[in-house]
């Protein structure tokens, strides 16, 4: 079967070192070899999120799994340096059918280096795919006399977690740099990953200010996907 795996952490620790701000963490997802002759597979790797220790990643990861069969990853998350070697900012291994057991399908691990690492897994279903054209107009401009707002956009989608239903980030957009009216780019996005091919669900879309790494928020709707399976 095929599983999609996402990744959030809090409260890492800050290596970005004294005067230089807060560090932008990215995680790097590798397969780990379980079964003799087998070679680790990297998997690939999050988004950066600038300027946060709490970076809720966007990214979704696909494996492939089979019951009874270990599978293993390895979570290694860096502080991205520019012209320079990046930072550890710590590591975590999962188990796939632990987490398969684990309700909501989450668990956590601490890091060594301060913080918590959390991994969610889920069976990929559904297929196609939605491809989305969104624009703003006369968004509210939350930086004042000094410029304008550099809106970006979430995708979420409801997920049963350990902690309850919440909202499962899965998609970023990109940013629109000192634009109240802002056209992004068509998005493409997987319905297995946005709803699990339910397409009924839900959908919530949340709309940013983006300065400096931080987020503020501007606006954020539900919609149901009009399309067809």
């Amino acid at each position: 079967m095929k599983l999609e795996l996402s990744l959030h952490a809090s409260k890492l620790k800050n290596v970005a070192g004294a005067f230089k701000g807060t560090s932008d963490p990215f995680a790097v997802v590798t397969q780990i070899a379980t079964t003799r002759g087998s070679k680790p597979n990297i998997l690939g790797k999050t988004e950066v999120f600038k300027n946060n220790l709490s970076p809720q990643w966007a990214k979704v990861f696909e494996i492939d799994y089979e019951l009874g069969t270990p599978v293993k990853v390895a979570v290694g998350v860096y502080d991205e340096v520019r012209k320079s070697e990046n930072k550890s900012m710590g590591t975590a291994v999962f188990d796939i059918g632990e987490l398969l057991g684990a309700r909501g399908n989450t668990r956590a691990k601490k890091l060594k280096t301060g913080g918590t690492l959390f991994a969610t897994v889920r069976k990929s279903k559904g297929s196609g795919l939605l491809r989305l054209n969104l624009k703003g107009t006369k968004l509210k401009n939350v930086e004042g006399w000094v410029g304008k707002s550099d809106p970006f956009y979430e995708l979420y989608r409801k997920a049963d977690t350990a902690g309850g239903l919440t909202w499962d980030n899965v998609f970023r957009s990109e940013v629109e740099k000192n634009n109240l009216n802002p056209n992004w780019k068509p998005a493409t996005v997987e319905l297995s990953q946005l709803c699990g091919g339910d397409l009924d669900a839900p959908i919530k879309v949340a709309v940013f200010d983006c300065k400096w790494g931080i987020q503020r928020f501007l606006h954020v709707w539900s919609l149901n996907l009009p399309c067809d399976g």
